[in-house]
């Protein structure tokens, strides 16, 4: 795994579900690295070619847990998804090189 790929994540609760399912099932998932979890938050890092945010925060919400709902929580979470997107899209670009002559 490259260290370019690897993201790390802190969302907010507003209301808290089962922990000890919660990280299972994170820790189930192919390309989540690390989990770091107090009474209202998470720190999430993964792997952003493996797993996309909008599957983590999926299996979040699954689990009764409710993400504060302010306008910056909503922006950051929008943030992550697109950045995650971003990363995944240019890890598969192949480069071309512009040192060849003309055809």
């Amino acid at each position: 795994m490259s260290s370019a790929t690897e993201e790390k994540r802190y969302i907010k609760f507003s209301h808290v579900g089962d922990r000890e399912t919660l990280t299972e099932e994170l820790f189930q998932q192919d390309g989540v690295i690390g989990l770091l979890m107090a009474e209202d938050w998470l720190e999430v890092s993964y792997d952003a070619t493996k797993i996309q945010w909008l599957g983590i925060e999926q299996i979040i919400t699954n689990n009764q847990f409710v993400l504060k709902s302010g306008l910056l929580s909503k922006w950051k979470r929008s943030w992550y998804q697109y950045s995650d997107e971003n990363v995944r899209d240019n890890f598969g670009h192949r480069a071309h090189c512009c040192n060849k002559p003309p055809k």
